[in-house]
């Protein structure tokens, strides 16, 4: 492990093991009833009064920010492992700054998304409904929060330590997307634990740690995309180059088995993106053994279920694929067709934020748009932009469209050809930009957290560069 994962060998393996016994820690936690809530309050209660570094609370959040199950809901709304060490992280590092021990930095976009935040409130005097409104109103908060504190601690901390949070990260997603890979293999030997949508549509897709396969297929397409970038730039910092190509291979599995089309779709899209910018031939090597690994996949399907090769072929050809996903697809048009005519009732302001949420349990809108069937909402709703006019109308979409913008600056700036997390960022970014125009997971915690890499990076940078300027004079 030590030759596989850390090719500086004279950093320890210990505090990197210890970190990943805790994350699993965590996530056995995530899947407990509610009755272990107290253990979990003890918890956070040793980690917030014992020595415990902020930095190290930010790592193990790294380490868990895949793990989308939980046991615990307040008011319907799931607190996640994240947002556990979070609280405790922030109420360290509220006590630390009070004591003079933090400073705070001005923050690229936190200015936006408040002001995005604002502008839900425009449509207050007509929202569809109230709790929605406030449910959705709050967890953007905390998100915006989440995304200034993180920015706070990785530029506190430089270029070494976003280093090691980036490397975290990663490993995140890769046992995630390992989990997801047992669980499918674990159906074909009759162990059916994490498995979804066998009976609905006859193929079986793992969730891992995520609440459903296709937010599984999304992590390891974020994932993926990293372990990419690692694979052309031949860079060897984080992890060394034999696990680099293992990371590829296993989350392009993970992709694959997930049977998100979103995600597939979104990860190639990305990965030519990359290889235009970059022109490296490795791009081409890396899609040929991709390939090639995913050929022993599909024989194990033939020979395990013959008709489950066609039912891969028909999922992912365009003329029979509405017919093989049990309606998602027809729930996502339908969501779409609720949004374009409601659209045009407030176009300025919006209808609510969480409107959609309402709307998709009415049962008279049900049988309007989908013949009583399920519409998504919130969460999973079918395009990021329609679902933002939705909620915010005009205004809220020009504020996103800015913090798009400001995003795709500081990715510009920090941009390098033959850097590795520059170009990690650029195609990790792409790929969640395309994938939340079919599933809007945009509010995801695990987004905020890219957006403070990318924020962080930027920082970063800008600070080597202006110290170089200044040795140089």
């Amino acid at each position: 492990m030590d030759t596989l994962l850390l090719p500086n060998k004279k950093i320890k393996v210990v505090p990197l093991v210890a970190a990943l016994i805790l994350a699993l820690i965590a996530g056995i936690f995530s899947t407990l009833p509610t009755t272990f809530l107290p253990l979990i309050a003890i918890l956070i209660g040793l980690m917030l009064f014992l020595p415990i570094s902020v930095e190290r609370i930010f790592l193990l959040i790294a380490l868990t920010i895949f793990i989308d199950v939980s046991f615990i809901t307040i008011k319907g709304s799931y607190l996640r492992i994240y947002q556990v060490l979070f609280l405790t992280l922030f109420l360290k590092y509220l006590l630390e700054f009070f004591l003079s021990k933090r400073e705070i930095a001005l923050t690229p976009l936190f200015l936006l998304i408040n002001l995005w935040v604002l502008s839900y409130f425009l449509a207050y005097g007509h929202i569809i409904s109230v709790t929605d409104f406030w449910t959705s109103v709050i967890g953007q908060l905390f998100l915006n929060v989440f995304y200034f504190v993180s920015v706070q601690c990785i530029r506190e901390n430089g270029l070494s330590f976003f280093y090691k949070v980036l490397k975290f990260t990663i490993l995140s997603g890769f046992f995630i997307s390992i989990l997801g890979i047992f669980q499918w293999i674990g159906f074909f030997v009759g162990i059916n634990v994490g498995i979804s949508h066998y009976e609905a549509i006859g193929l079986p897709r793992p969730s891992s740690f995520a609440h459903e396969p296709d937010w599984y297929g999304l992590f390891a397409a974020y994932t993926a995309t990293w372990f990419v970038a690692l694979f052309i730039r031949r860079n060897s910092r984080l992890f060394s180059r034999e696990f680099i190509f293992i990371g590829v291979v296993v989350c392009s599995i993970a992709i694959f088995i997930s049977m998100t089309r979103a995600a597939i779709l979104a990860f190639g899209l990305s990965f030519i993106f990359l290889f235009f910018i970059t022109r490296n031939i490795r791009a081409i090597k890396l899609t040929i053994i991709s390939i090639l690994m995913l050929i022993p996949v599909v024989i194990v399907l033939f020979v395990v279920d013959e008709e489950m090769v066609n039912k891969v072929y028909y999922r992912f050809n365009p003329l029979t694929s509405l017919e093989t996903d049990s309606g998602a697809a027809n729930s996502r048009l339908a969501s779409i067709e609720v949004m374009l005519d409601y659209i045009p009732k407030h176009p300025i302001v919006g209808n609510g934020s969480g409107g959609m949420a309402m709307l998709s349990q009415m049962k008279e809108i049900r049988e309007k748009y989908i013949h009583g069937g399920e519409l998504n909402a919130g969460k999973g709703n079918a395009n990021i932009f329609l679902g933002i006019m939705f909620d915010t109308g005009l205004i809220g979409l020009l504020i996103f469209l800015l913090i798009i913008g400001r995003i795709a600056w500081m990715l510009r700036k920090s941009y390098e050809k033959s850097d590795y997390v520059s170009i990690g960022l650029i195609g990790a970014s792409m790929m969640l930009l395309i994938d939340f125009n079919f599933n809007n997971g945009f509010r995801m915690g695990f987004v905020w957290f890219h957006l403070a890499l990318v924020t962080s990076y930027y920082l970063l940078k800008q600070r080597q560069r202006t110290s170089q300027l200044t040795q140089e004079v």
